[in-house]
């Protein structure tokens, strides 16, 4: 069962108001096809996922107020495990910035935390012209019976050990993905960590009891945490050259949030593929 009350289409628009638009944005081309967000809500309640929380990003440009990029996110009954649900992210707007997405995630309950599943399996995207309900459906339905491969990964990456080093690593390389202006140069992402407000090590500080486990899901967790979340203390420098203090902010932009969460999930990924690799070469000898 879920631990949350499910929300109404009320609740929902005052915390998203673009997710209540019946109409686009003024000024889009005639050919766009509009299709209402709380239409994609109630066929997901239609399957059994309940809305537990909702959120919208913040606008440069006035015209684009109430109808930009927002997020549901959805919950089922069933779908928990040890600590964690998968649930399910529907990411919209209504001023033809993007095609409905949905996403699985694995909500861990003890901080809230919203984890993106970045694999394939897990990830759809319908958009607005030639909308099928039943292929929308279809989709809901395949993240729900995901959900059991969903726990086997996060099982699997509760009982990797990770050595110190391997911790160090994983921390610089989560700190190139938040600095690194999305580059896959070598060069360029070693330079973003070494221009980053913060330390890679700064990213392993552990925020509660709970995440003191030296395992790669808790590692993971902890990072995601510190990157999202924002809130450490560093240095940047400033437009006169001088080193100046600053608070890391926390990840607000939609866009952001989930591209960036995914990258995590990518690399925590490789990273069990790599430690299970050694292991069994180690075994086979």
């Amino acid at each position: 069962m879920t631990t949350v009350t499910p929300l109404t289409n009320d609740q929902i628009i005052n915390l998203a108001p673009a997710a209540g638009s019946f109409e686009p944005m003024d000024g889009v081309s005639k050919r766009y096809s509009f299709v209402p967000t709380m239409i994609a809500v109630d066929l997901l309640r239609d399957t059994g996922w309940f809305p537990v929380d909702a959120e919208q990003s913040t606008v440069r440009v006035a015209d684009r107020e109430g109808y930009q990029k927002h997020m549901i996110r959805f919950a089922k009954n069933g779908l928990s495990f040890d600590g964690e649900r998968v649930d399910l992210v529907l990411y919209n707007s209504h001023d033809c910035g993007c095609a409905f997405r949905l996403i699985a995630s694995v909500y861990r309950k003890v901080c809230g935390n919203g984890l993106m599943v970045a694999s394939e399996f897990a990830n759809f995207s319908h958009k607005h012209i030639g909308f099928k309900p039943d292929n929308f459906v279809h989709s809901a339905r395949q993240i729900a019976e995901s959900a059991g491969v969903i726990a086997d990964r996060v099982d699997e990456m509760k009982v990797i050990e990770m050595t110190p080093d391997e911790r160090g690593i994983f921390a610089a390389a989560a700190l190139g993905l938040a600095y690194g202006k999305n580059s896959e140069n070598r060069e360029e992402l070693v330079q973003a960590i070494e221009d980053a407000p913060i330390r890679p090590e700064q990213l392993l500080e552990e925020r509660r009891y709970d995440d003191e486990g030296k395992d790669l899901w808790t590692l993971f967790n902890v990072v995601q945490e510190n990157i999202m979340r924002g809130g450490l203390k560093g240095k940047t420098r400033g437009s006169n050259g001088r080193m100046r203090r600053t608070t890391t902010r926390p990840v607000k932009a939609l866009d952001r949030n989930i591209k960036l969460n995914q990258a995590l999930w990518f690399l925590t990924e490789k990273m069990a593929e790599l430690k299970q690799a050694d292991t069994a070469l180690a075994v086979n000898g």
